[in-house]
């Protein structure tokens, strides 16, 4: 079979999720499954070798299955290419990609090779999507977040990038689709795509659990000082609050998962937030974490409660604006010890994706 090419119309619409539940569904038909992501700028060091995070990621459902995923073959890392414009081997790059991708689909059934960012991603240095795709004669399959006119708009524009490189899209799966919209989207994108002549892969609709941080990564994002709850960085964060009205108001908005950012001497609401999260304690965790800004902290006696009901507390120097807004900008993704997170993919891609009908793509 051919490799498998997964690209995005915009970055975080969900590739590796999609990689993670097609490996699956992939070897729960029979077929030998490998995976890797050649280019990116994430990158953790593994005995020596660099991996993409994402990889990371997808190493834990190989370790499970059996299989390790390739190491990076390019970082791009800040500052390359400012020097490699000047001087451009793109042939040199290439080569080391194919070289990679050769050896891991001669092994296996099925290679899936996850693309960086969206489909032009890389063009400075040549080895944008659609450079990889007909380097190592791959069929690509796009992937773009909800909504039915820009979902659609934006396959076409990078269908026609694929195109304009002499490559083609076989199909396209559109995610994060709202539920209530779901039946309605699924219909208008499926006869928006073929308007364009791309077979629609699947819908997949958007997921809460996937889209919400635990408070590892919320702690790992603010880099502050964890002075409680250790053993609950598991917790899941689903709703956020800034707490910077009156106790009585901020009660109001508290809900299952709620983190709460709040400066450090709010001693008002940080008691609020403890009250609140005691009288819940038998119907769930009402409060995940709590955020304390201006690396001020609570009185000690209020930290030891939170901490004996396993509520993280993390002090931080930035104001709360500015704590808040880190946390709103940026796009949680799935780690490595996510498990939940990563079954909950698998399920979706097996519910919702046509993994037969891209099978028969690739053997076209």
């Amino acid at each position: 079979m051919r490799p498998l090419y997964i690209a995005g119309t915009r970055r975080d619409v969900g590739k590796t999720t999609l990689s993670l539940g097609l490996l699956h569904s992939f070897r729960e038909r029979g077929l030998r499954v490998a995976y890797t992501k050649p280019l990116g700028q994430r990158v953790t060091m593994v005995d020596d070798h660099q991996m993409h995070d994402d990889a990371m990621v997808i190493s834990r459902l190989l370790g499970e299955q059996g299989g390790k995923p390739a190491e990076m073959v390019m970082h791009l890392g800040k500052g390359r290419v400012e020097r490699e414009v000047f001087d451009l081997q793109p042939g040199d790059q290439m080569a080391k990609v194919q070289a990679a991708c050769a050896e891991l689909a001669e092994q296996n059934d099925i290679l899936i090779v996850e693309s960086m960012g969206h489909v032009a991603v890389g063009s400075c240095l040549g080895v944008s999507s659609a450079h990889v795709v007909e380097g190592i004669g791959a069929r690509a399959l796009l992937i773009s977040d909800g909504g039915i006119g820009r979902a659609i708009d934006d396959i076409a524009l990078c269908k026609a990038f694929l195109t304009s490189h002499g490559t083609e899209l076989f199909g396209a799966v559109i995610n994060k689709v709202w539920p209530e919209k779901y039946t309605r989207v699924m219909k208008a994108t499926t006869q928006g795509l073929a308007n364009l002549g791309v077979r629609s892969l699947g819908t997949v609709p958007y997921e809460e659990q996937l889209a919400c941080p635990t408070m590892q990564q919320v702690h790992d994002l603010m880099k502050g000082d964890l002075v409680s709850g250790a053993e609950s960085l598991r917790n899941v964060v689903s709703h956020t609050i800034i707490a910077a009205m009156a106790p009585d108001h901020m009660i109001d908005y508290l809900r299952p998962g709620t983190l709460i950012i709040t400066p450090g001497d709010n001693h008002a609401n940080i008691q609020a937030s403890l009250r609140a999260h005691m009288l819940s304690k038998d119907t769930g965790s009402l409060v995940a974490g709590l955020v304390l800004t201006g690396g001020l902290e609570s009185d000690d006696e209020c930290i030891k409660s939170l901490d004996e009901m396993g509520v993280p507390v993390i002090v931080v120097k930035e104001d709360t604006y500015r704590a808040a807004s880190k946390f709103h900008d940026t796009t949680f993704k799935i780690t490595p010890d996510d498990s939940d997170k990563i079954k909950a993919a698998i399920c979706l891609v097996a519910e919702y994706i046509d993994v037969d009908g891209i099978l028969e793509g690739l053997t076209d």
